[in-house]
């Protein structure tokens, strides 16, 4: 009787430590996102930005005049979107140009369209400058590591690596 009664506690402690651990890190998740305008935007912007034939191959393609399938063979063979920038005429900077461009005009759609806020847009605006200066220069492919890891059947979208969602922040109160 005595071993029932301490499988008994030692479950009914583990169960205790899994919803208290739980309450926490929700908690703790809310507290840390709900306080960044760009994470709790949750403006779905990735998608966006490839609808609108802003993906960084699709601008490498335009400034250098070949076509994204030549832009994905080389970058798949190791060269960096600088590299084939300038290997066929162009720069970085017209890439980088050309990349934040495109954003920024979707960027203000949302900003027009109450979706965002201009100061949201502006901190979003600042890290696609740095994040895509990092990416031209990147022989790397796959996902970056700013984008953080990908899990579930979402890889990752939505903040969350399950199927999507409102982003890392499902309390924000940006509208869709």
């Amino acid at each position: 009787m005595k071993s029932s009664k301490s499988i008994a506690l030692v479950a009914l402690g583990l169960t205790a430590g899994l919803v208290l651990g739980s309450v926490g890190v929700s908690f703790a998740a809310t507290e840390a996102t709900s306080t960044n305008p760009v994470v709790c935007a949750g403006a779905k912007m990735g998608q966006s930005i490839r609808d609108a034939g802003g993906r960084l191959v699709d601008i490498v393609a335009d400034v250098t005049g070949l076509s994204a399938e030549e832009v994905q063979a080389q970058r798949a063979a190791g060269e960096s979107a600088a590299d084939i920038a300038e290997a066929n005429g162009s720069s970085v900077e017209e890439v980088v140009n050309a990349a934040l461009e495109a954003r920024k005009a979707l960027l203000d759609e949302r900003v027009a369209d109450g979706t965002l806020t201009q100061e949201q847009a502006d901190l979003m605006y600042e890290q696609m400058t740095e994040r895509l200066t990092e990416r031209v220069n990147t022989d790397e492919t796959g996902r970056p590591s700013w984008a953080g890891q990908g899990g579930g059947m979402g890889g990752g979208r939505g903040g969350r690596g399950g199927m999507g969602g409102q982003g890392a922040c499902g309390n924000c109160t940006v509208t869709q």
